[in-house]
């Protein structure tokens, strides 16, 4: 069954959605914006991606598209794969989260995108999309009981390195969703802190990916840990798809060319201020000076193009702005209100602006 917040917005697809820049810098970026979508690249799949959690991954997922959708002109969609479902609280109000789950049966979410596939089905024919109009894009909205579909995801890859076509198509089912996805610029994909099989299905099928890091010794092994294990997934999906016992029963348009290294964002640092101005503390600026050779050697042979700049930004802690985001369900850029909360709703914005204009910068040069 549609909800009816669904059924409402297909009278307005995305496709026909504008929305006008609010100041300088945002013309700016939707100019870079339009000369994305003139390229002919088609629709952009990024997954947001670290194997360590507690980086604020989910925070940059939803306040970098909120920029990218209000501000920028751009059509995005969010796809909650993480089944902690941090992204859905955060976006949804209370009103439309109790909504959303309070029957099991008509929960629309990436669970039931995948499950008719599961049960032999095939593909779902059609995404289920929620707008939210406070973050300014579309949702794909989480699901505990994506954890459940972790089995079937691993137990079809085995089958998918051996060419079988049960297995192929299982991997392949996120490429699929965004296959879908036509109609929008971006798909985001948040996912949870693992290497697991559904991480793995997603990581295969998106164009891009992007980094959050903390500065801390474990974000630097994650580096380690992420090009290591993309490189046997992209080896033995390659095979597969050699080995396919039955081209003709895999629709080989959702193979694409391989995953590709966006960029990365540093946050979470601590400063203090020494003659007037912030600076790391030491011991984070010793691990921080120490990012960018790590990234050049884990993950230098997959950069989306060889002129990016890798660092999209840096995101510093904003005191109470975010728990006061997340309360408010707004994204930090556009948080109401006073007091202290207007130089940090400032200081946000001009922090995913940045990120913005870097994270267009590098699609570009990659498209």
């Amino acid at each position: 069954m549609i909800l009816p917040s669904i059924a409402n917005d297909k009278a307005a697809p995305p496709a026909k959605r504008a929305r006008k820049p609010k100041s300088t810098v945002d013309a700016r970026l939707t100019k870079k914006m339009e000369e994305l979508r003139s390229s002919g690249s088609g629709v952009h799949s990024v997954c947001f991606f670290n194997n360590k959690g507690g980086v604020g991954k989910t925070s940059l997922v939803a306040n970098l598209a909120a920029q990218l959708g209000l501000n920028c002109g751009a059509r995005v969609l969010v796809v909650d794969a993480d089944p902690q479902c941090n992204l859905t609280q955060y976006v949804l109000s209370d009103d439309e989260f109790f909504d959303a789950y309070a029957d099991e049966s008509r929960t629309e979410s990436i669970y039931s995108f995948i499950h008719p596939l599961s049960v032999g089905k095939g593909y779902s024919q059609r995404l289920p999309v929620r707008t939210s109009k406070a973050f300014g894009f579309d949702l794909v909205l989480g699901d505990p009981r994506l954890a459940l579909k972790e089995d079937l995801l691993a137990q079809d890859w085995r089958d998918a390195r051996s060419g079988g076509t049960r297995g192929l198509r299982t991997t392949l089912v996120f490429s699929d969703l965004i296959q879908k996805a036509k109609d929008y610029d971006f798909v985001f994909f948040d996912m949870g802190p693992s290497l697991g099989a559904i991480n793995r299905a997603i990581l295969l099928s998106a164009n891009y990916f992007v980094v959050p890091m903390s500065i801390d010794i474990f974000s630097l092994w994650a580096i380690k840990n992420i090009s290591e294990a993309l490189r046997v997934w992209s080896r033995d999906l390659e095979n597969g798809l050699k080995l396919a016992e039955d081209p003709g029963e895999v629709d080989l348009r959702l193979s694409k060319k391989r995953l590709s290294f966006l960029g990365y964002v540093t946050q979470q640092h601590k400063e203090r201020t020494e003659a007037g101005s912030p600076r790391i503390v030491e011991a984070y600026n010793t691990i921080s000076e120490k990012i960018p050779a790590e990234i050049t050697a884990h993950l230098g042979s997959l950069f989306s193009a060889p002129d990016i700049s890798p660092h999209l930004g840096d995101i510093k802690h904003l005191a109470s702005l975010a728990p006061k985001s997340q309360t408010l369900h707004a994204p930090m850029i556009n948080v109401s209100a006073s007091g202290s909360y207007t130089s940090m709703r400032k200081q946000a914005r001009d922090i995913y602006t940045a990120i913005s204009d870097a994270f267009l910068d590098n699609v570009i040069k990659s498209a």
